[in-house]
């Protein structure tokens, strides 16, 4: 008898061999209704397992972006698909997981706290911001995972924009309007968010610098935001009186926001 016709009379021909890690072989084929083996079992806690699926899941969309099948996953875990489903039901609900974990989770409300603290100088609050940001958001999951959903047309990044980022942003330009002297309250100016967009954005291009394009990037990030918040602020620092009456002559960008406050 041939090798291939003994296989087929064990298990059947299309039956394909699935590698599984040791410890986890008699609960994964009991899930798909294998037989079980005599050895006795090894169960991960459910948290547990849920928390390694998650933990992976990060990194494969990390790496092969949002279109990726959850099929190559499971096979990269060692498991079941449907071990994947029977935790997190959708891909659809894995990813809204992973956008928990990647970005929720490392969002803080002492920023927002921080930045409207006018006990202290708008400078010092916004280079805090920056640099506890900085720090959080320093790693190659989040910015892959960023790009990977604005790409596949996810709203998980547009999400997380409106819901967090933009709500920060805009903290920052109503403080940056009071530092002038001008009124508080009021819509904010397309301009006037495009400037703080214009600060943030420095800080999300290192990140793609350093984890997309692999180049070299500037070690010492506390110098580094100090420089980027201080050079962000003189732009807006009082004109002399001669200045300001001498608008047509020396054109500025905050002409364009004074003149809906004066």
């Amino acid at each position: 008898m041939s090798v291939r016709k003994a296989k087929a009379g064990a298990g059947g021909a299309d039956e394909k061999p699935i590698r599984r890690p040791r410890a986890e072989g008699a609960a994964a084929a009991d899930i798909r209704g294998a037989p079980g083996a005599a050895r006795p079992r090894s169960r991960l806690d459910p948290q547990v397992r849920r928390n390694q699926i998650l933990d992976a899941a990060v990194q494969f969309f990390a790496k092969h972006g949002f279109e990726a099948q959850t099929k190559d996953l499971a096979a990269q875990l060692g498991v079941s698909q449907g071990l994947i489903f029977r935790y997190f039901g959708t891909k659809q609900n894995l990813v809204e997981e992973v956008y928990e974990r990647v970005f929720l989770q490392r969002w803080s409300r002492a920023w927002e706290r921080g930045l409207v603290d006018r006990t202290r100088p708008l400078a010092a609050r916004i280079e805090e911001f920056y640099l506890s940001y900085f720090e959080a958001v320093d790693d190659a999951q989040w910015i892959r995972v960023s790009l990977y959903a604005g790409l596949s047309g996810r709203d998980i990044i547009a999400r997380y924009i409106r819901s967090h980022v933009h709500r920060v942003l805009e903290i920052i330009a109503r403080e940056l309007r009071v530092h002038r002297g001008l009124p508080e309250k009021g819509p904010l100016a397309s301009l006037e968010l495009e400037l703080v967009w214009h600060l943030h954005s420095t800080f999300i291009y290192f990140l793609v610098r350093k984890y997309i394009h692999h180049q070299p990037v500037m070690a010492d990030k506390q110098a580094l935001v100090a420089c980027v918040v201080d050079n962000f602020l003189k732009a807006f620092e009082t004109r002399t009186p001669a200045d300001r009456r001498n608008r047509g002559a020396a054109p500025h960008f905050l002409h364009r926001l004074e003149g809906k406050y004066t």
